[in-house]
């Protein structure tokens, strides 16, 4: 019995561990989802996959999607799943077990003469989490989203752009739907116990629809944005809210919506789809969310931020035109080490920088011209990202590059040195490299060339792909070349791949700014996104300090650091007085004639006294114009007309 069960397990390792073979998809899979009751907490599927009837061995492994594009790590969220169930077309059930392992992926025992497999998934909704958050299920009282990937198994070995699929979806019976997967015309309605509403998709590759998310709920409206400006393929807004969006939508935001897919057009000269859907939920049921796809957006935003344009700021601004960017920088154009025809073999996600960052700048730049952010906002994101670049300890140890080969690792935050172990910067010094290539190249061309060129070269599209476009550095170096000869391999190795001991804030230069130290905080526009607040002590003391005097952050080699603190401590009082933030910031004031910063310090339930040696007074960086006629930033951000 132990050798029979050694050769069972070695049997299966050995299919796992063997090189996969690339089936011929020639049958469809079908996969079937209901929703039909969205408050239960829970969605189930059923998906039909097709084997052959003759295979051997009768071993056949199954994945769940473990590397879902956009997620840039190995996130699928597997733990959702709470019942599954594998059958034969008779409904007998089959035995699986988990591959020894790998979570992601079962092994089915399947008898010979089966020619489809029936796996059934039970799916836990609105579970939080920080690796799957963009391509997850969320349900509401009227809203809901799925995202495909959640609900099936695929073969192994299977070619994602070969492998066919349907996809049904039963709601309720007054919900709509939509997706950038045609609808089949006329769908099926019918009723049941429960009356419910039918989506009925088109067949699609595995890949397509993996990629094509689909927003549902009570109610819904569609807008078109791209009708009548000549340059642009169909482009769709998918409204879906938590009632009558006409009152919690400023149209306002709609027609700079329509202005975003003009200045994009412009910029980037082609399209890489022929048509675009934006799926919108307007909601205080479901989390604020967003991830890019390469024919539509899914992105959720709450309704306090839409009644007005000017309560549209920051990150909720952004949204949008960031995640309909990626649509070439991500999804068309990607790196060639994140180009897999399957959803399990691990990425290469070094070069994030360009997917991310340059969409990050990208972003924004349009977010600019299309009129929804003006230039002394644009200036505010520029002061708060060199600031927070300045600040940034871990560069000393980990480069921007490899933020992004550890992407998947970095996207929960961490209470305590966070910035000793770097976030994903390549999101925020990303944008800061790639404004700086734009500057570098208007600079030196006398405004004749810039990143539009860049875009217009790099993205264009010559023909139809049914995949990803891959790219690698040389080419990033090759096209920037053909726009400017410079040393386009230095400063990618200098910005991005070389550990530094400060940050340099040439890009401000260029621009014709400065960082310099003032004696007053530096105001930024309100909602300008990783602005920090009063307790904010870094310029000067090196240190973050909440309103209840818990120390949050401590610089390295900063007077504070220097003086012993550390993140946890607490300050009971400043000089004589006990702690707020209006008697730390006099203190700091008074330095310059006190000679020094006192502390009253609660340290692990211990009291101490800290007498930090510091005499500059108030300190704050600040951005400056050099010459007040500052014409650049205001060309780069310029709308285009052609």
């Amino acid at each position: 019995m132990m050798n029979r069960c050694i050769h069972t397990y070695l049997f299966v390792s050995l299919l796992f561990l063997a090189p996969a073979v690339c089936l011929t998809a020639s049958e469809t899979m079908k996969l079937s989802v209901d929703c039909t009751i969205p408050k239960q907490g829970y969605v189930t599927s059923s998906c039909v996959i097709p084997v052959d009837a003759k295979e051997i061995p009768q071993s056949i492994g199954l994945w769940y999607p473990k590397w879902v594009p956009g997620s840039h790590g190995p996130g699928g969220p597997v733990a959702n799943i709470a019942g599954l169930v594998v059958k034969d077309r008779a409904g007998n059930p089959l035995e699986w077990r988990r591959t020894p392992g790998e979570v992601y992926r079962i092994d089915v025992n399947v008898p010979g003469g089966v020619d489809q497999l029936v796996v059934d998934l039970r799916y836990i909704v609105n579970q939080p989490t920080t690796t799957s958050f963009g391509h997850d299920c969320f349900f509401g009282r009227t809203i809901g989203v799925i995202s495909p990937s959640c609900l099936l198994l695929y073969r192994d070995g299977v070619d994602i752009d070969q492998q066919k699929v349907e996809l049904r979806v039963e709601m309720p019976s007054s919900w709509r739907a939509a997706s950038a997967i045609a609808e089949i015309q006329s769908p099926e309605q019918r009723s049941t116990e429960k009356e419910a509403s039918v989506y009925q998709c088109e067949e699609v590759t595995l890949r397509v629809l993996l990629d094509s998310p689909i927003m549902l709920g009570k109610y819904y409206r569609v807008v078109e944005l791209a009708d009548a400006d000549g340059i642009s393929p169909p482009h769709s807004l998918h409204l879906f809210s938590d009632g009558d969006d006409r009152k919690i939508l400023d149209e306002k935001i709609v027609e700079r919506y329509r202005e975003m897919v003009r200045q994009t057009s412009l910029l980037m000269g082609s399209h890489p789809f022929d048509r675009f859907d934006i799926l919108l939920g307007i909601t205080d049921q479901l989390p604020k969310n967003g991830l890019e796809h390469s024919r539509s957006t899914f992105n959720v935003l709450p309704t306090s931020v839409m009644r007005s344009i000017d309560s549209l700021k920051g990150w909720d601004r952004l949204l949008v035109p960031h995640e309909y960017l990626h649509a070439w920088c991500g999804k068309y154009r990607r790196p060639s080490g994140m180009v897999k025809s399957d959803f399990h073999t691990a990425k290469d996600t070094e070069l994030l920088w360009v997917y991310e960052g340059l969409t990050q700048y990208l972003g924004e730049l349009v977010e600019a011209r299309c009129g929804l952010m003006k230039q002394d906002e644009f200036e505010a994101r520029l002061f708060v990202e060199l600031r927070n670049a300045i600040h940034q300890d871990g560069r000393k140890w980990r480069t921007l590059a490899d933020t992004g080969a550890a992407s998947h690792i970095l996207r929960s935050g961490s209470n305590r040195w966070g910035e000793l172990r770097r976030s994903q910067d390549y999101y925020m010094e990303g944008m800061l490299f790639w404004l700086e290539v734009d500057a570098r190249l208007r600079s030196s061309s006398d405004q004749k060339t810039s990143i539009d060129d860049f875009c217009r070269l790099f993205f264009k599209r010559n023909q139809p792909l049914k995949s990803p476009h891959g790219y690698d550095r040389g080419e990033v170096v090759d096209t920037l070349n053909q726009l400017l000869e410079y040393d386009w391999d230095g400063l990618i190795r200098r910005r991005i791949e070389m550990v530094q001991e400060n940050f340099s804030p040439e890009v401000a230069g260029l621009l014709g700014y400065r960082m310099e130290f003032g004696e007053e905080r530096q105001a930024v526009p309100p909602g300008t996104f990783r602005a920090r607040g009063g307790g904010d002590f870094l310029d000067s003391l090196g240190l973050v300090v909440s309103g209840d005097g818990a120390v949050t952050r401590v610089k390295l080699d900063s007077v504070g650091s220097q003086a012993g603190l550390v993140p946890g401590d607490k300050i009971i009082t400043v000089g004589e007085q006990l702690w707020s933030l209006e008697a730390m910031t006099k203190s700091i004031r008074d330095s310059q004639a006190d000679g020094g910063v006192k502390l009253t310090i609660s340290e692990g339930g211990k009291v101490k006294e800290v007498e930090l040696p510091y005499s500059h007074g108030a300190r704050y960086w600040r951005l400056v114009p050099i010459d007040p006629d500052i014409t650049l930033l205001k060309q780069i951000l310029q709308a285009r007309d052609n």
